[in-house]
């Protein structure tokens, strides 16, 4: 079989120009803003951190998303439940659950230990990261080694301020340090720095002005294990530092709090304002008004009130009362605008950020919940990738080579296997109704249909499987016992690779 040769290259027809690459029309003025250089790229991110940390403390709208997205992502802490595949780890299905229990067990003794200066529960440690990731746009915290009285465990997490990672004075013009993270050729962090000074060095100067000597080192990687997490969501190629979540709407942010303490102080000037009286020339007044004496010797009188003061005066003087036209009768309906699209700006919808619920019906809740919740789910996932399931890692290596977990007889090393011994599913807080009798229907529906398993069912509403289980085992006993015509004898079947369970 024989092929046509290619024809020889004709030059480029002209094509149309594209508005969106021209200076014309009303794109003229549009010049693209310059990146700038490297530490004014870390001056601006470190500005803009700022900001984003000022709104979260002082603007209600700010802290309403970050704790409508934390609590909900997070809430009162993601639980791990253990899932060891028996089949693929060449043990009986018994000695798998046992090995669950423990693992679960050890973890369960840590967790309220896992903080460094033990103020903080693991569950606490997920909601402070995920927070400041949130309000700075990254979450930096060390696994350390920290042997305590007591404490089976070495491992320990200690939170620090994002501020601290930064590069040092003297090291400012060192090309493989960007903004306090060190790297190699590739790009791959392999130190950061992060600002260590004494007492008084931390009140006589700033971060920004000091040296290395006052600096630590921490390696990304000891090993096989994490030396620092330092997370944030990438929104760009080749990102080395993370960004607040307020920082793309942080002016509608700053402008709408500026403009609601602006319209509630005219509020206060307007009530409190003075209402001047004119009277005709002999009227008698009342003798219990309070009388002195005016810039020109003339008496002047007031009347106190309880709203406010009255003041009467002199022939030939007329009165100016300000009538407040504040707020205007627009006002509300552009503060809601503005909040939609601060809402908009952190990817949640208006009911969650203003908690206002009070326009929607059925439908419109539900489509908003679900939007949010896809939200909520997505920092879920990513917290238990990044940082979650890590640490549940280390903490099960750490018991392994301590010799507080025991390996079934037969069962591959740890290190053959370790991604099936730390296998997890991440359990989170349920997400709640807006019809329970509807929501519960179709998940009764789904159950019948075999379109989800009860482990699903369940964790939906924030439990873990094993442990209703357990807990509806022992309610129907003792309902056997007291009652037994209300008992209803539960059988579980299960899969050989999971839990799937039908009654």
């Amino acid at each position: 079989m024989s092929g046509g040769r290619p024809i020889t290259a004709a030059p480029q027809p002209v094509k149309v120009s594209r508005n969106a690459g021209a200076f014309r029309s009303s794109l003229k003025s549009w010049k693209v803003p310059l990146t700038g250089s490297r530490e004014h790229q870390a001056y601006e991110r470190q500005v803009a951190q700022g900001r984003a940390a000022d709104i979260s403390v002082n603007d209600w709208a700010a802290n309403s998303g970050l704790n409508s997205i934390t609590t909900n992502a997070v809430g009162t802490g993601l639980k791990p439940q253990s899932h060891i595949n028996a089949k693929r780890l060449g043990i009986s299905r018994d000695a798998a659950l046992e090995l669950q229990n423990d693992i679960e067990g050890i973890w369960a003794d840590w967790v309220p230990r896992a903080h460094v200066r033990g103020m903080l529960h693991f569950e606490d440690l997920q909601f402070l990261g995920l927070r400041t990731m949130l309000r700075l746009g990254e979450l930096v915290h060390l696994p350390v080694m920290f042997k305590k009285p007591g404490k089976t465990i070495s491992l320990a997490i200690q939170d620090v301020s994002p501020s601290r990672l930064r590069t040092p004075f003297d090291r400012t013009y060192q090309s493989n340090i960007v903004d306090g993270i060190e790297i190699d050729n590739l790009g791959i962090p392999q130190y950061y720095w992060l600002a260590t000074p004494s007492n008084d060095q931390a009140r006589l100067q700033s971060f920004d002005c000091l040296a290395s000597s006052h600096f630590t080192r921490i390696p990304a990687q000891i090993g096989h294990r994490p030396g620092c997490f330092h997370l944030f969501r990438h929104t760009e190629e080749e990102q080395m530092r993370g960004e607040s979540i307020f920082r793309p709407g942080i002016n509608l942010f700053r402008h709408l709090s500026d403009s609601l303490d602006n319209e509630l102080l005219a509020q206060v000037v307007t009530s409190t304002l003075p209402i001047f009286i004119e009277r005709d020339s002999g009227t008698s007044l009342p003798g219990h008004m309070e009388q002195d004496l005016g810039e020109n010797g003339e008496r002047v009188y007031y009347e106190e009130v309880e709203a406010g003061r009255f003041m009467y005066g002199n022939k030939n003087e007329k009165p100016h009362v300000l009538n407040s036209s504040r707020p205007s009768p627009n006002w509300a309906n552009f503060s809601e605008f503005v909040l939609r699209a601060m809402a908009a700006s952190i990817d949640i919808s208006y009911e969650v950020l203003s908690k206002d619920f009070s326009k929607t019906n059925y439908s419109s809740a539900r489509a908003a919940l679900l939007e949010a919740w896809r939200i909520f789910l997505l920092y879920r996932s990513w917290l238990e990738r990044h940082y979650c399931q890590p640490t549940w890692c280390m903490v099960i290596e750490e018991a392994w080579l301590s010799g507080l977990l025991k390996l079934p007889s037969g069962a591959p090393d740890f290190y053959d296997a370790k991604r099936l011994y730390t296998q997890a599913t991440w359990i989170g807080p349920a997400r709640g109704y807006v019809d329970p009798v509807k929501e519960v229907a179709a998940t009764v529906t789904a159950l019948e249909k075999r379109l989800m398993t009860y482990s699903e069912a369940i964790a939906e509403r924030g439990r873990d499987f094993e442990e209703v289980m357990d807990e509806r085992e022992e309610e129907e006993a003792r309902l056997a016992q007291f009652s037994p015509s209300q008992s209803t004898p539960i059988t579980v079947v299960e899969n050989e690779d999971d839990k799937n369970a039908s009654v």
